[in-house]
């Protein structure tokens, strides 16, 4: 969630907009891929439908949000004009900000769901292979999901479906690194197909890693790690506070310490937001019954 927050802090961006595009070709990728492969469907349809419905408001509800601000502040690819058609375009076809993460999380889980219960009776390559062929359709007439996207959501779902074992998929491994390096320089290459290698590549390194990171730490991180959706609902709201607190970090022109300042505040607003809307139970706006795990 780190890397999430950074790319989105705009000072940074310009700063360093080769960094910025690497670091898009994997771990994004590497979000839908493991969401693919964490979705369960062995679930009734109303508890499935609840699961759509945790993603679905908040979609709603933040893309909403900031597409007002965005008429009032300086935002990129914001609304021009205030009404709601041009809200309701943001919504259903543009979206804004990080947000349409979430979009796909809901056409892909959907239409995951439906093959897989309606084809119930099919075989497992078959049922696989109507899903792929859905979300192709889907990639060619729905406005935000591209076949890219779709595929690497797919894949997550192929390594569920053969009951692939997390750490048997990304094996830790330090040497994991070298590779990861060496295709991450190819800029020729970058969003091509560099996105389905380089997530496992770098998700392998990183659980290498993790055997050497202090247990606190790990602690820490294993907590941000439960509540990335937290994280990844709230975070906009201080990428957008940063332009504004920028001004006092003119003596850094880098821009790290203005990057480092953000993500920090990132991290600890966001689960401070939610931890709000638990102890208030306003959680329920966004059709939880808690938001911190």
């Amino acid at each position: 969630m780190a890397i999430v927050i950074l790319v989105h802090v705009v000072n940074f961006g310009e700063l360093y907009p080769a960094f910025k595009q690497s670091m898009f070709t994997f771990f994004m990728p590497a979000f839908l891929i493991i969401t693919g492969y964490l979705v369960n469907i062995d679930k009734s349809m109303r508890e499935f439908l609840l699961y759509l419905r945790r993603i679905m408001l908040p979609y709603i509800i933040m893309v909403t949000g900031f597409s007002v601000l965005s008429y009032f502040l300086p935002v990129r690819d914001g609304l021009t004009e205030l009404s709601l058609a041009a809200i309701a375009e943001k919504v259903f076809v543009t979206s804004i900000g990080p947000y349409w993460f979430l979009y796909d999380m809901i056409i892909c889980g959907a239409a995951y769901y439906l093959v897989f219960k309606l084809a119930a009776r099919l075989s497992l390559a078959s049922r696989l292979s109507i899903y792929a062929f859905l979300l192709y359709v889907l990639a060619i007439y729905v406005p935000l999901l591209t076949f890219a996207d779709a595929t690497l959501y797919f894949l997550g779902v192929v390594l569920r479906q053969f009951g692939v074992s997390f750490l048997s998929a990304f094996r830790p491994s330090a040497f994991s690194l070298l590779p990861f390096l060496l295709l991450i320089m190819q800029r020729d290459l970058w969003h091509r197909w560099l996105c389905l290698l380089l997530p496992f590549f770098a998700i392998s390194f990183l659980s290498w890693c993790r055997s050497y990171v202090p247990v606190k730490l790990r602690k820490a991180m294993d907590f941000a790690g439960r509540n990335t959706l937290p994280i990844y609902i709230f975070h906009p709201i201080f990428t957008l506070a940063s332009k504004f607190y920028l001004p006092f970090f003119t003596f850094d022109p880098s821009g790290i310490l203005h990057a480092v300042v953000t993500i920090v505040l990132g991290f600890v607003g966001s689960i401070a937001i939610a931890l709000v809307l638990d102890k208030t139970r306003l959680v329920a706006v966004f059709g939880m019954k808690r938001m911190i795990r």
